[in-house]
């Protein structure tokens, strides 16, 4: 008994020493060129046998663990795990080839104007898109109506399509949404305007 106390009273010790040497570090560390002093460290062995006894399995493992935590997040070389450098529609389209892009034109809570929207869409598209033939979508979720046009598996080939649309739906942002697979432009596709001709005029002859 009188062995064990000894022991406590040691550790105790060696925690007081400890902490003021930490201290004494940190306040004089702008005002002194000395080196830093060592942190005093206490043995695993030590408090395993008169710490962790009054602890339960969960507490035990995380002060021995500790150190290896904290390594977890000082170690700027820690690479970065694969899957987080993914994008996740990306992932997703390998699995499922109805993940993809689509450019929404319009929210709003007024049906008829999101149903005047699409079919507003659908007939200039068919006029002066070149190299895509898109189709768009109304679907309710509350408490709004959209409009979405086109499907598409590229977000880039989606972010340039809503560009183009920019001038006539200045609201127009791609977003991830369920597409049509078969609806889905080539990856070689070339999409823009059609050139109109500019009309001629008749010059009377002198």
């Amino acid at each position: 008994m009188a062995k064990k106390f000894t022991a406590i009273l040691l550790l105790f010790c060696l925690i007081s020493i400890s902490c003021g040497s930490t201290e004494k570090t940190v306040e004089e560390a702008d005002s002194s060129d000395e080196p830093d002093r060592p942190i005093i460290e206490i043995p695993d062995a030590v408090v395993d046998e008169y710490i962790l006894e009054e602890f339960d399995e969960a507490e035990r493992l995380f002060v021995r663990t500790r150190s290896q935590i904290a390594n977890q997040f000082t170690d700027a070389d820690q690479p970065m795990p694969e899957i987080y450098l993914r994008d996740a529609v990306e992932e997703e389209r390998e699995v499922d080839p109805y993940a993809g892009y689509r450019v929404q034109l319009l929210s709003t809570r007024d049906v008829a104007h999101a149903d005047e929207t699409r079919d507003d869409f659908i007939a200039w598209a068919d006029s002066v898109v070149a190299g895509y033939e898109p189709d768009a979508y109304v679907m309710f979720r509350p408490p709004n109506y959209r409009v979405r046009a086109g499907d598409f598996q590229d977000r880039q080939q989606a972010i340039e399509f809503s560009q183009m649309l920019k001038n006539r739906y200045p609201d127009a942002w791609v977003v991830h949404d369920r597409i049509e697979p078969d609806r889905v432009p080539a990856d070689t596709a070339s999409i823009e305007f059609l050139e109109f001709p500019l009309p001629t005029m008749d010059i009377p002859e002198d």
